[in-house]
């Protein structure tokens, strides 16, 4: 399941002051590590502006910097533009962008929902060593919605 995270909305911080303390951005992003480990899914965190710092991400989660745009309407671009928005959620705690994102498609969670929902997918599981799933290239190229002749 693709989740599709307000980044600078859930950290509480604007574009400009999550810049100059990247430390909160990254425990936020160590935090949605971990709790993908426990849950899954696809986690893709949109940020408002841009980063030229691009420090590298932890395991299972991708970031995308949203500029020129803000992040609400890079994702409601992307919610726009590909096949299937339904299967996309969204976590926020900013209404408006919760009304516009269903009104696009897609199902909307808190992040007190979310957490709740992977803290009781843990809870629930047995611990495995398996290996994660191998990465499906024709998945990501879609879900991306990437011109296959250009790669």
């Amino acid at each position: 399941m693709p989740y599709w995270f307000d980044g600078n909305n859930l950290i509480g911080r604007s574009a400009a002051a999550a810049k100059s303390d990247s430390g909160t951005r990254r425990a936020f992003l160590s935090r949605l590590s971990s709790l993908h480990r426990s849950g899954g899914g696809r986690f893709l965190v949109y940020f408002d502006g841009d980063d030229p710092d691009r420090a590298a991400m932890p395991p299972g989660i991708t970031v995308r910097y949203s500029a020129p745009y803000s992040a609400d309407e890079a994702m409601s671009r992307r919610l726009r533009e590909i096949q299937h928005p339904a299967e996309i959620i969204i976590i926020t705690n900013d209404r408006q962008l919760m009304t516009q994102c269903r009104n696009e498609g897609a199902k909307t969670m808190t992040w007190q929902e979310f957490t709740e929902k992977m803290q009781s997918r843990s809870a629930g599981r047995p611990k495995k060593n398996a290996p994660e799933k191998p990465v499906d290239l024709e998945e990501w190229i879609d879900f991306f919605g990437l011109d296959k002749t250009k790669l």
